[in-house]
């Protein structure tokens, strides 16, 4: 029986991912402010290139989380395992950046300094999964622990240092040791045990199994190294990533489902997946609404120059939204898949099972994705300019996400009976269009949409700042409140949701 408790896990995961989503927001608002437009590509390109640099990371990873959900004492192993192939992910990394450098603008030294990055990266990934079997509100925590540290850092590093790009990727490396060191300390119970050469030579003689669904997102994250070399320019990667900080807010609500797939792993009963879903997509529409609403304003916050890609925000906002359930309806589908508990399983067992086929099905999405993409980039970049071409890039992604999120769904149908509250959802639906609609309309009755709002000057620095931000913080959280109380009157889930936030409050005193 999983010990891991639900709503819960969900809720300290939420309210936590909250937090963090002010504390990023105020982070990535000192880079953005602080960098150049072709910095900020540049750490766009970066963080694009991490993904082949962490593709062996699931190799242990993966096994992590569905052995430790289901008490079998391998932690300290798969930390030994993965910090050794950490070594062979910096190779990885390395031979991508020589293979993708001299194809863009961007200083070569830059990006191999990253490579610095990639062991943390490792161990924060194995230690994130052995938490997510174990508590998996904690992985929220030491990530909002870690992201308020960064903040000093990267004001020494860029404001008072002018450090650049390196100033960023030094103050995400301490970051990630305090999140490690975090994580450890959380899930010591789980790394006490011994180092067993059994597990490393089960997890290398079926690599393939957890290497396999690394193949979809290394297509899809390859979006921004396709854009990069095309154009040859990392302008619309700032765009692009840019609108992102915005958009991604939608992804946040993920955590409230996020101890879904441990308690899957650890237990049969499968009666609670279809309030996770309604619940999850619950805090999904209201995080949409906000980042499409907000969208102009908030590039603002973070560099006026961006201002002009708030289209761009409001496409990703969708993109994000289908991910997200995506994620949710994948972790499922594996979660509920048992054929890796059993000893006689076979090769032909494993390419049956779920294990297998979702990430097949997220391959052949991923594949269509990047030929269209390249080939869309190709015709049109000699014609269009790099805004333009990151709107079509966006408007991709979303047609080649919607299909899989009604696939996935199909298959958990077959796969489990699970209950889709579609009409809870409706209701949040016309909830949110109607707070957000009224929003809309009267925000152009504020002075934040005053002239000077849009004024050139405004480009570099803080300046108007302390100003603008009280009346956007009051229209957010006015809008956000009136969408908890109206869907908490009309709908009797949403205030069971309530008094559940309520009674774990008083637990706690």
């Amino acid at each position: 029986m999983s010990g891991i408790r639900i709503t819960y896990s969900g809720l300290v995961s939420l309210s936590f991912g909250l937090a963090k989503i002010i504390v990023g927001l105020f982070f990535v608002t000192i880079i953005t402010r602080l960098l150049l437009v072709e910095e900020f590509g540049t750490w766009a390109l970066i963080s694009g290139l991490f993904v082949y640099g962490m593709i062996l990371a699931p190799m242990f990873s993966f096994w992590a989380t569905r052995e430790t959900a289901r008490k079998i004492n391998s932690g300290k192993t798969s930390v030994l395992a993965e910090g050794l192939f950490s070594v062979a992910g910096m190779g990885i990394y390395i031979l991508a950046v020589i293979l993708v450098s001299p194809q863009t603008d961007v200083d070569h030294n830059v990006l191999i300094f990253a490579v610095l990055l990639i062991p943390a990266m490792y161990i924060h990934k194995i230690l994130s999964s052995i938490n997510l079997g174990w508590k998996p509100h904690t992985v929220s925590l030491s990530n909002f622990c870690a992201d308020l540290a960064k903040i000093p850092l990267v004001l020494i590093f860029l404001y008072y240092l002018d450090m650049g790009v390196v100033g960023v990727i030094i103050a995400f490396f301490i970051g990630y040791v305090i999140n490690n060191i975090a994580l450890l300390w959380y899930g010591r119970e789980k790394v006490k045990n011994k180092i067993k050469k059994e597990f490393i030579q089960k997890w290398l003689k079926i690599s393939w199994l957890p290497l396999y669904p690394q193949i979809a997102p290394l297509f899809a994250r390859s979006d921004i190294v396709i854009f990069t070399v095309i154009t040859g320019s990392v302008i619309g990667l700032a765009y692009y990533s840019a609108s992102l900080i915005i958009a991604g807010i939608v992804g946040f609500a993920g955590a409230f489902s996020i101890g879904v797939y441990g308690k899957l792993l650890g237990e049969e009963k499968k009666n609670y997946l279809g309030h996770s879903i309604t619940l999850q997509t619950y805090f999904m529409i209201l995080f949409a609404g906000l980042s499409i609403i907000f969208a102009e304003y908030g590039l603002f916050v973070l560099n006026p120059i961006y201002q002009i890609a708030s289209l761009i925000v409001i496409i990703l906002t969708i993109r994000i939204f289908f991910q997200t359930l995506n994620t949710l309806f994948s972790n499922i589908l594996t979660g509920i898949e048992d054929v890796d508990t059993k000893i006689e399983s076979k090769f032909k067992d494993y390419i049956k099972s779920k294990l297998f086929v979702v990430p097949t099905i997220q391959l052949i999405q991923t594949i269509s994705y990047v030929c269209l993409l390249s080939f869309v980039l190709i015709i049109s970049s000699d014609t269009s300019t790099q805004l333009e071409l990151v709107v079509w890039w966006v408007l991709l992604a979303v047609c080649v996400e919607i299909p899989l999120t009604i696939f996935l769904l199909k298959l958990i149908r077959k796969s489990v009976e699970i209950n889709i509250e579609k009409i809870r959802i409706g209701k949040y639906l016309v909830v949110a269009i109607i707070v957000f609609g009224t929003t809309f309309m009267f925000l152009d009755q504020n002075e934040i949409s005053n002239s000077w709002f849009f004024h050139p000057d405004q480009l570099h620095g803080v300046n108007g700042l302390i100003e603008f931000l009280p009346p956007l913080l009051f229209f957010v959280i006015l809008s956000s409140i009136s969408y908890f109380i109206i869907t908490g009157i009309i709908d009797s889930k949403i205030r069971d949701l309530f008094r559940s936030i309520i009674h774990e409050v008083k637990k706690t005193k």
